[in-house]
Parts: C-alpha cells; sequence; structure tokens
C-alpha cells in the first residue's frame, strides 16, 4: 500500500513539473534565426595588426553566385553570404559579425578552417585557443593553410558544389585516397593532438588559390576548379616556416607510414624515353632509433608493393633481370622522395616526422637528455634508408599492345 501511494506521488509531481517546466527551445535557438558557417578563415589586417575573420554563411534564400560583404550586411540572393570584420582577438572579431548580420551565427557545421599563410607566419597560437575553447566549433572540420587570396578563395564558385567547404572536403578526401600529395591531418583533433604531443612539429595541408579564378562569369560552364589543395605547410611550433611540395608530402607520408596510394611515374629500362606509372598499393616502415651519447641516427626499413598502370616500354620481358631492373627503379624513386622530405625538413628545422617522438616513447631516459635540445638537434640527425620495392601484378595483360 505505501509502495503504491509513492507511487502516485512521484507520477503526481512529475506531471506537476512538466505543466511548469514545458519542453521547448529554452535558448530560442530555432533554425530561422540562425545563420549556418560552413567556413571559418582568418588572416591578419596588415595596416592595423588586428585580426580578421571571414564567415562564409548559408543563405537561405539565395540560389545564385555566392556575394560577399565588407560590412554593409547587404545578402541579395546569392548561395552563400560571405561577411568578415576585425577585432584585437578573435572573440572581439567574431561577435562583431554579430552586429551586420540579421541571424545569429551557428557554428557548429564548419566544415573547413582556412589560415593564411600570412596569420600562420606569424603564429596560429590564438585561433587554436579560440576553436579549442568555443563550444560550438566541432572538432572533424578540416584544416588548411592558404597561399593567396581569402577572399577570392571564399567567393569562387566549385564546380559541382553549391557551397566552398562541401568542394574542399571533397576534393581533398579524393585526394588522399588516390595519391600521397597531403597529411594525415584530416581534422583539427588530429592537429590539437599532434600539437600536444612532445617531439613533433605539426603540419596541414596547403591549399593554394588559383590565378584569375573566383571572379564571376556569365558562363560558369566549364570553369576550372578555383584551388589546388596539394602538398603541406611546415610549422615550428605554432609558426609556418615553409612548404612541402608533392614529392617532398609524398616522403612525408612513406616515414610515418600514411601511404594509401601512391603513383611513381618510372623510365623504362633500356629505353630511357618511355615510361611506365607503378601504383603503390601496399607499403609498411619501421622506424629504429640508434643513440649513442649525444649522436643520434636512424634506420628507416621501408617496403612497398605495386602494380602497373600503364606501360609505354618497347616490350616486357619476362627475364629475372628485367624484373629486378624494375623493382630496383621504383625503390630508387622512393628513396629520393624520402631523402627530399628529410632535406627540406632539416632546412627548415622542423621535425614533423615525430623522430623525437619515437625516443620519447621507446627510449625515454634518453628522451630526457636530449628533450630540451631536440629542435637543435634534429638537423643534424642522419636517417639510414632501406627500401624494398616489389612490382607484384601486371594488370590484365602481359605484353604491351601490338599495333599492326
Amino acid at each position: 500500500m505505501r509502495e503504491k501511494r509513492f507511487t502516485v506521488f512521484l507520477t503526481s509531481f512529475i506531471l506537476l513539473c512538466l505543466a511548469f517546466f514545458p519542453a521547448g527551445c529554452w535558448d530560442r535557438r530555432e533554425p530561422d534565426l540562425l545563420g549556418i558557417v560552413t567556413i571559418a578563415a582568418f588572416d591578419i589586417d596588415e595596416q592595423s595588426g588586428l585580426f580578421r575573420v571571414y564567415a562564409q554563411v548559408n543563405n537561405p534564400v539565395g540560389g545564385g553566385q555566392q556575394q560577399s560583404s565588407g560590412g554593409d550586411g547587404s545578402q541579395g540572393s546569392s548561395s552563400a553570404w560571405v561577411v568578415e570584420t576585425t577585432g584585437h582577438t578573435i572573440y572581439e572579431a567574431v561577435i562583431n559579425i554579430e552586429l551586420i548580420s540579421s541571424r545569429r551565427l551557428f557554428w557548429s557545421h564548419v566544415k573547413a578552417v582556412l589560415f593564411s599563410e600570412k596569420l600562420a607566419r606569424e603564429g596560429i597560437r590564438p585561433i587554436l585557443d579560440f576553436l579549442d575553447r568555443e563550444r560550438q566549433v566541432r572538432l572533424i572540420a578540416q584544416p588548411f593553410v592558404v597561399q593567396g587570396d581569402l577572399r577570392r578563395l571564399l567567393e569562387a564558385n566549385f564546380p559541382m558544389e553549391v557551397e566552398g567547404g562541401e568542394a574542399m572536403s571533397k576534393q581533398s578526401f579524393s585526394i588522399m585516397q588516390e595519391s600521397s600529395f597531403l597529411s594525415e591531418v584530416e581534422s583539427l583533433l588530429i592537429l590539437f593532438r599532434n600539437i600536444s604531443i612532445p617531439g613533433i612539429e605539426i603540419n596541414m595541408p596547403r591549399l593554394t588559390v588559383l590565378a584569375n579564378e573566383g571572379e564571376n562569369e556569365e558562363k560558369p560552364s566549364g570553369k576550372p576548379n578555383p584551388v589546388k589543395i596539394s602538398g603541406i605547410g611546415i610549422f615550428r611550433g605554432d609558426k609556418l616556416v615553409g612548404f612541402f611540395d608533392e614529392k617532398e608530402t609524398a616522403g612525408y607520408n612513406w616515414l610515418t607510414g600514411n601511404i594509401q596510394r601512391h603513383n611513381l611515374i618510372l623510365q623504362c629500362p633500356g629505353s630511357e624515353d618511355d615510361y611506365m606509372t607503378v601504383q603503390v598499393f601496399d607499403s609498411s616502415v619501421k622506424l629504429t632509433p640508434e643513440i649513442k651519447d649525444d649522436e643520434v641516427r636512424f634506420k628507416a626499413s621501408v617496403s612497398a608493393e605495386g602494380r602497373l598502370q600503364d606501360f609505354t616500354c618497347p616490350q616486357f620481358p619476362l627475364e629475372r633481370e628485367f624484373i629486378d631492373s624494375l623493382n630496383r627503379r621504383m625503390a630508387t624513386a622512393i628513396r629520393n622522395e624520402i631523402t627530399s622530405s628529410l632535406e627540406k625538413a632539416r632546412e627548415l628545422e622542423s621535425d614533423i616526422f615525430g623522430l623525437g617522438n619515437i625516443i620519447y616513447r621507446t627510449r625515454n631516459e634518453d628522451w630526457k637528455r636530449l628533450g630540451d635540445n631536440w629542435r637543435e638537434i634534429f638537423p643534424g640527425i642522419m636517417v639510414d634508408i632501406e627500401v624494398e620495392a616489389k612490382i607484384l601484378r601486371h594488370g590484365l595483360i602481359l605484353e604491351p599492345l601490338q599495333i599492326q
């Protein structure tokens, strides 16, 4: 009987609470009050030295070209509204956008975060601090360091995509699946992880704004993509110090074990005017530190397996000597990419490979002795590279196509 009375009392209490506290959006975040931001971009004003924040916002009443605003708030009928403001801090600049927007900006759907080259060279720590503290920004957003005009990029029209954030995300995903010209830093989460790990410097994908793109044209059909995504920006601490090109980026991916697919263009044995393409479909790497007193060396053992994608050489002999020659050429090409990457990293004094982190994890006592001076030690480190490469597959045919 007592349990029944308690159940009735509890039910009545819950119903009474529901009557006084009806369900609903307590903070009034109704969809028609929000402006959905898809790209966030950060720069620094050369004259004032203030932070400049760009936001690309979906325009629910638009459907045509993109349109920008320098502060007058006009939105027109474009598919996206690009707005920019400045501030002494990042948060001040973000709040200033609210002063010229008819809607409260909602940052949880940001797909790409862009850092201008100028800002990155001065340091991205203030932006990272803001992104880490801000509750709305999701860490799945992809970071890029941008070479070129941010405004032109945000105003550009992308073939096959309505808005730029989706286009950049899809383009970088396709590149990572088919080549090794980008790093594994595909989200802010990975960027924050790397910046907090001892013995490794951060990097992020490079996005280059192509010349004479981003302008409105009457006939956009057939218009090329306004950006090129390849290579990576190299940092020392929170400051950008240089870039890796495609070959150097591939070398970075070989040493960090991030090769998914990679294409090598090789000269044909005995016919230097003809070329063939080998696609790597499986690879592995093992890095072993060798430390004696203050002398640090690494042994890099790389294994790669590939297949012929095209073969324009006059013939494909089955002799072991010819096949071994193909394998040696493949190994040499891989070794050259790794060497070029190491040389550039030493020049920039940036251990983006995480060689220091390997010592930190496997030989912690040595790291306690070397860690404080690792940035000075890294440029002098030698890496002995051993590459085992094999071409295992030749497609559906063996002999080249013969034309009678």
